[in-house]
């Protein structure tokens, strides 16, 4: 059986909020079944109408605990609870995992026990396995914040989802030929020092070249930078050849 891999941008925007785009969150199928990779604000709606059924999710994989990659988690816990959800959650975040899901269960006590929960706190290198995939943590570089990318392979596929970061190292070997990398955008290049810890579009198209990716899509876009897409685009051109996908939410993305 061939394995058909379906990307779904949940949401390209950023803390900044632009009218059309919600925040961080990828919906990764594979074979027909969700992998969540990050879920902020506005995501859990883009969700509902972009899966036929929210209790098919048994994996949501956080990339660090910042407001617009992780609010819309109870919100989710509450409308699997309410449809009659019976699988365990496998959630997986860094090292503050367990006290995320602590205030979660002071804030919204009745939750907790309504869900059977699997916390998984990664680490460089961790890997998730099943027999359709895997998903391997590693990290990236967001200023103090511990957080992380995944790269995702499935029947000799390969996504990156870069997660919040600056440009690094571990992003270009991670991504290295890779299908698809999905890589914020945060910034025109004229608003690098205002976000240290993000990546500019000329940054972003000399890593994608390092990297040798088939297909660089853009996310976590602010307006600034939605202002000025033209500039942006040709200022990655100058370095990455391939593909580029400014997606829309909900966009489906089919490899």
């Amino acid at each position: 059986m061939v394995t058909i891999v379906e990307i779904t941008i949940l949401g390209s925007g950023a803390s900044l909020l632009s009218p059309d785009r919600v925040l961080a969150g990828l919906m990764i199928e594979i074979t027909g079944k969700p992998l969540i990779f990050d879920i902020g604000p506005g995501v859990l709606h883009r969700l509902s109408c972009s899966l036929r059924d929210l209790t098919l999710i048994e994996h949501i994989f956080l990339t660090h605990f910042h407001v617009d990659h992780c609010s819309d988690v109870p919100a989710l816990m509450q409308s699997l609870w309410l449809e009659g959800y019976d699988k365990n959650l496998n959630v997986y975040g860094p090292k503050h995992l367990e006290n995320a899901f602590q205030g979660i269960s002071l804030i919204f006590p009745y939750l907790i026990p309504k869900l059977p929960l699997k916390l998984h706190v990664i680490s460089p290198g961790y890997q998730s396995k099943t027999e359709d995939w895997t998903v391997t943590a590693f990290p990236v570089e967001h200023g103090d914040m511990e957080a992380y990318g995944f790269l995702i392979e499935a029947e000799g596929k390969r996504v990156v989802y870069s997660g919040d970061t600056r440009p690094c190292a571990e992003t270009i070997k991670q991504a290295k030929d890779a299908d698809l990398l999905i890589h914020e955008c945060s910034l025109p290049d004229r608003m690098k020092d205002m976000a240290p810890n993000h990546t500019t579009p000329a940054e972003l198209g000399a890593l994608a070249a390092q990297a040798e990716v088939k297909t660089l899509v853009l996310t976590h876009l602010y307006p600034e930078l939605l202002k000025e897409l033209s500039e942006a685009l040709t200022s990655i051109r100058r370095s990455y050849s391939g593909k580029v996908i400014v997606p829309r939410d909900t966009q489906v993305i089919t490899i």
